[in-house]
């Protein structure tokens, strides 16, 4: 029985990540890269290796998956400036994890947040953005308020 329910929870959470739109995974990837960087920096400071190498292999791979994501004929230069900066990005992971320093793993995290903000803020503009598109007669009561207000100035 624990078997079907886990079976249930796995469909149930593909399910919902198959409907989620592309930048709400983006920021869910985001999500996931800092938060296995910060464990592995955690573990680092408390000196449990395998855990750190195990956090810093889940981030280089979702820093791989970020990097798979980007449309490189569209994008233009914001692709390619992504593009740079994941790779910068596995290569301070690979540094790290060579070597089990912190710091390029904290420059990696200051990193992600900055892009994870960015993400939000273009998220919440596509919200928006869509609140005023699907909000029926508003455009045209707020044009015909101008209309309005102009026909009294010129009448008046």
């Amino acid at each position: 029985m624990s078997n079907y329910g886990g079976n249930y929870q796995n469909a149930y959470k593909k399910a919902s990540v198959n409907t989620l739109d592309q930048t709400k995974l983006i920021i869910m990837l985001y999500d996931g890269a800092i938060k296995n960087a910060s464990f592995a920096v955690e573990h680092m400071k408390s000196g449990q290796i395998e855990k750190v190498h195990d956090c810093l292999i889940k981030t280089k791979n979702i820093v791989t998956e970020l990097m798979a994501t980007l449309n490189m004929d569209r994008g233009g230069d914001i692709a390619n400036n992504l593009q740079s900066l994941y790779s910068y990005m596995f290569s301070q992971l690979i540094e790290a994890n060579m070597n089990k320093k912190t710091e390029p793993v904290v420059i990696v995290i200051d990193l992600l947040k900055e892009l994870r903000a960015a993400w939000t803020q273009i998220n919440s503009k596509k919200k928006n953005d869509a609140k005023r598109q699907n909000t029926p007669g508003k455009g045209m009561m707020q044009d015909n308020q101008e209309n309005a207000e102009k026909r009294i100035s010129v009448t008046g």
